[in-house]
């Protein structure tokens, strides 16, 4: 499939994920005084609340993706490439790429499906993690909640994060590598109305 070929609703859930991923990752570097109380500026109260509300509205993008997924067959193969030609594909890619060959762009599985269906997921326990943490802030009105019901979800949250950093710098590395040779990949941020 042609990186053109993109389904329009796919492409208005990567951009408002983009949008949204780059933006939770950002605010959250700021967010660390908030409860040690210590050099608190009143915008990173605003941020603070911002990352919440927008993480909730993350969580909803990835909901819509999850649809997506379960919605369409060439979607759970390509992004879960672990059976026949589309897991042979990785393989493939991966040596290609070790000579310095892309692989090429579309909905076909192998490694760019494979490493997107990584991104899901760990963008999914970041949501879940977070929801889970917004809830027991909110049942705290508003404190750090109790640490025996909040350090869990928290270390997921902060051990996720770090994989997403990771995550979010080598799919925006790849992205540009590959459209310095094909300029056509960048179209899955042009969707159609």
């Amino acid at each position: 499939m042609e990186e053109s070929n993109w389904p329009k609703q796919l492409k208005w859930l990567h951009i408002a994920f983009a949008v949204l991923v780059t933006f939770q990752l950002f605010s959250q570097l700021k967010m660390h005084a908030i409860w040690k109380h210590v050099n608190v500026a009143p915008y990173q109260h605003v941020l603070y609340w911002a990352h919440m509300i927008l993480g909730t509205a993350t969580f909803l993008v990835v909901l819509l993706f999850w649809r997506q997924i379960y919605l369409s067959r060439e979607l759970r193969l390509h992004l879960f490439p672990y059976v026949g030609i589309h897991r042979s594909r990785i393989w493939t890619d991966i040596t290609h790429a070790c000579r310095g060959n892309l692989p090429e762009g579309g909905m076909r599985g192998g490694l760019p499906g494979f490493v997107h269906g990584l991104g899901i997921l760990v963008v999914t326990t970041m949501g879940l993690s977070g929801i889970l943490m917004f809830y027991l802030i909110l049942s705290a009105h508003g404190v750090k909640p109790a640490a025996t019901y909040y350090e869990f979800p928290k270390s997921i949250h902060s051990l996720v994060a770090n994989l997403l950093w990771a995550y979010w710098g080598g799919h925006i590395t790849m992205a540009l590598l590959h459209a310095r040779r094909n300029p056509r990949i960048l179209r899955v941020f042009v969707p159609e109305i």
